[in-house]
């Protein structure tokens, strides 16, 4: 779900540059940001989550490739046993019976191995994301500033806590799984990785895609204040925000409310936490949603923290800038309370 749509993150992010002129994709691409991350330096896993998550990489990629062997042999079989089929007894017109038996049997045993290795490799699929997800979360809220942490892989999100935020309009889909609950002092919060889609003429199209967080706030104001961190090319900006106060605009966020009383929650000491959280080639872009008693985050993340390794070495570094990213995020969630 996340890989797919994440595809399609190429798009104009709208803004321009300082001679006024539309920044494109290719104009983007041209500019390095300074605050990318290496993701290809040497990979060392010193950590014990990350070494366990590689570990189950390991173990479920073994049962990918072996399940891939079975289903090569299963298959060759079955053709074999249709082709003896046909030549020894579909053409002799006595023994037509038992050629027909026999491609039956044959189209059964597909059918039954399909069925069979689908479920096997959704249990396998099912404890590797087990592995991968425990381990993330237990080093991302091994951090103090998090307290009473409770994680479900499987669990999800209503799609009023999505829309809630007024972040994005036109939502057709949203899909979410590893609902991470917990406190930041005394404010209850949660966590989920998260994909929003648009349906358009042709196709959906990915509206926001990283990780979406909410949490608690003592902000009493009628009208949202909204800030966005603009990034790269891959970025999914919101597209709600019309009719709404453009009221502060800096080389690093632009804040948007109709509240006239909208410092009152941007503080200095509320930009001073937004702005440091940086956006590179991991975290794209940042869009925040105050509402009365509710604030949101709407982290959007690239694939090489948001798509499960298999293929290549888990990365640690993409983790490694998300526990630094919510270390960032809790201090916002504390000067909200």
């Amino acid at each position: 779900m996340f890989k797919q749509a994440n595809e399609n993150k190429d798009k104009n992010a709208g803004f321009v540059d300082d001679k006024g002129q539309p920044l494109t994709a290719k104009k983007v691409e041209e500019e390095k940001n300074p605050d990318d991350v290496d993701l290809k330096a040497p990979i060392e896993y010193n950590d014990e989550h990350v070494k366990k998550i590689e570990d189950g990489r390991k173990a479920f990629l073994k049962i990918v490739r072996k399940q891939n062997i079975v289903k090569w042999i299963v298959a060759a079989l079955a053709i074999g046993l249709l082709i003896f089929s046909w030549i020894y007894f579909i053409q002799r017109d006595f023994l037509k019976w038992l050629g027909f038996v026999l491609t039956g049997v044959c189209v059964a045993i597909i059918v039954a191995y399909y069925f069979i290795g689908k479920k096997f490799n959704d249990k396998k699929m099912g404890n590797y994301l087990k592995i991968f997800y425990g381990e993330t979360n237990a080093s991302v809220f091994a951090n103090p500033k998090f307290s009473d942490v409770h994680g479900d892989v499987a669990g999800k999100i209503d799609n009023d806590e999505f829309n809630n935020a007024k972040l994005y309009k036109d939502v057709s889909t949203i899909g979410s799984r590893n609902v991470v609950k917990f406190k930041v002092k005394d404010a209850n919060a949660k966590i989920c990785d998260l994909a929003a889609q648009k349906t358009t003429l042709k196709q959906l199209e990915p509206l926001f895609i990283g990780k979406y967080l909410i949490a608690d706030n003592k902000y009493t104001g009628e009208d949202p204040v909204f800030i966005y961190l603009p990034g790269n090319s891959r970025s999914l900006p919101p597209n709600n925000f019309d009719g709404v106060e453009k009221v502060v605009t800096t080389k690093k966020l632009v804040v948007y409310s109709n509240a006239k009383n909208y410092g009152s929650v941007f503080t200095n000491k509320v930009r001073n936490l937004v702005t440091s959280l940086i956006t590179n080639n991991i975290l794209v872009d940042c869009s925040i949603s105050i509402c009365k008693g509710h604030t949101y985050f709407a982290l959007g993340y690239d694939d090489c923290l948001m798509v499960l390794p298999l293929q290549d070495k888990f990365n640690p570094i993409p983790l490694e800038r998300f526990k630094k990213d919510m270390d960032i995020v809790a201090d916002i969630i504390a000067e909200l309370n």
